[in-house]
């Protein structure tokens, strides 16, 4: 007993910290907010046996592609939601699952990429990091769609070579971007990986990277057919991320500021330490991974830039920059003197420790659930249409409420799912009114619930 914590105690303390973080307030930290309560609302579905789809407005939307995320994100939070009844905190249980998957394979990449040692650091680094423990506990798809990525890249690192490998490979590297569209940087990443074999006249590898390519092709391709034989528009929400005047590259190069927030800043920093450890350790580095993980690194960063300026977008490229960054301070602590380099692995797990322990990662509003309580105890037996997702999903089945998704993405969806009909024009509508609709609204609105949202009465015309 006494040497087997001799040898991991290191390894017991990792568990500690993220069973600690990982557990810690499931259902009310980080509050349920509009994507996370919108994925919670399809696997109810799935969980009621209605299928795969997004109830709007009394329509039924089947594989919605405005979800970008897929069956094995719904999936498993569906089967615990049958399981245990509709709960936040059940729908976090298989998410839960995925982080400590996700954390084992991040530690096993780390410990092939360089050494025990390294990988204890940076798995530290992980579980303490705020961005990967508040978005992974709430029913997202960025951190299992990471599990399958990092599961990808250990299996390439492996040296035997074989056909059934390069499919397993990219049956991962599939389902990653299956569980998160945005993992699809993953095809651009093996196409660098490819061309630099081929360059290199690697021929053996650029056929194993081409099986890899396909699988992981083939994989995603299914799930995208059958969203489109549903409803297009997909290019159309791309459109609007890359070049709206709501969102876009504009509101960063408007206000560059947003770069000198700490999360930002100590990204640029970790980038730092990332490329040292990179170029330290290139020559002994499986060149494969190096090209599709750099690759990925500035196609998620370039991603943010281009994007809302929301961490999430960045969070890939920081986790797959950890083991890098710890290789880099570590080789300028062999330079200088190894406490250099304890001293600011330390520093960097005490700042995202307290980051993340004085709540500051993520809100702990609890108003969409008071909200919730309010209307089933006010409201049950009046029409009403609930455009706020993160109170619709904790109401009870209601054939007296609808449920429509908020202002802003109800522009980005299909006008055949989103167009009320007379009779639901006439229904009552409850909502989060910005200053501006407050005063629209003004002589409709009847009821203001916790603060935060309000009810608007139907139009004057109805009867």
């Amino acid at each position: 007993m006494n040497k087997f914590i001799k040898n991991w105690w290191p390894e017991m303390i990792i568990t500690i910290f993220a069973g600690f973080f990982f557990l810690r307030e499931l259902d009310t930290f980080p509050a349920a907010w509009t994507d996370d309560s919108l994925f919670m609302i399809v696997s109810r579905e799935i969980a009621a046996g209605r299928g795969y789809l997004l109830p709007i407005l009394g329509n039924e939307w089947s594989f919605p592609y405005i979800l970008a995320v897929g069956p094995t994100l719904l999936l498993p939070v569906a089967l615990f939601i049958k399981v245990f009844g509709f709960s936040v905190e059940a729908a976090r249980i298989p998410m839960v699952l995925y982080m400590i998957l996700a954390t084992i394979t991040f530690y096993l990449l780390s410990k092939k990429i360089s050494n025990k040692n390294s990988a204890r650091w940076s798995a530290l680094l992980l579980v303490t990091l705020s961005a990967f423990v508040n978005t992974g506990k709430v029913v997202m798809g960025e951190i299992p769609a990471m599990f399958w990525l990092l599961l990808g890249l250990l299996l390439l690192l492996k040296r035997e070579k074989s056909w059934k490998r390069d499919a397993v490979i990219g049956l991962c590297l599939g389902l990653s971007v299956v569980t998160k569209l945005t993992m699809g940087l993953i095809y651009p990443a093996i196409g660098v990986a490819w061309i630099a074999a081929l360059l290199s006249k690697k021929y053996k590898k650029t056929l194993s990277l081409t099986r890899i390519g396909i699988v992981a092709l083939l994989v995603y391709i299914p799930l995208r057919i059958t969203e489109m034989s549903q409803a297009t528009g997909l290019s159309g929400d791309f459109e609007f991320m890359f070049s709206s005047n709501s969102g876009g590259i504009n509101i960063l190069h408007g206000h560059p500021e947003i770069l000198l927030r700490p999360q930002f800043l100590y990204y640029q920093i970790l980038l730092l330490f990332g490329a040292i450890g990179l170029l330290s350790i290139r020559k002994n580095l499986n060149k494969t991974i190096a090209i599709i993980v750099s690759t990925l690194i500035v196609g998620f960063t370039l991603y943010f830039l281009s994007s809302f300026g929301w961490y999430r977008h960045l969070l890939p490229a920081h986790i797959l920059l950890i083991p890098f960054a710890v290789i880099g301070i570590q080789r300028i602590g062999q330079r200088f003197h190894k406490i250099i380099s304890i001293l600011i692995l330390l520093f960097f797990i005490s700042g995202q420790f307290w980051w993340q322990i004085t709540y500051k990662g993520s809100s702990r509003d609890t108003r969409g659930a008071q909200a919730a309580i309010y209307l089933e105890e006010n409201y049950r037996d009046v029409p009403m249409i609930v455009q706020q997702a993160e109170v619709f999903v904790r109401l009870q089945e209601n054939p007296n409420w609808l449920f429509l998704t908020n202002p802003i993405l109800t522009k980005r969806l299909p006008k055949n799912f989103t167009t009320p009909t007379a009779a639901q024009q006439c229904m009552y509508w409850f909502i989060a009114l910005d200053n501006q609709g407050k005063q629209e609204y003004k002589d409709r609105i009847t009821d203001t619930v916790v603060n935060k949202y309000s009810i608007v009465s139907p139009p004057k015309n109805c009867t």
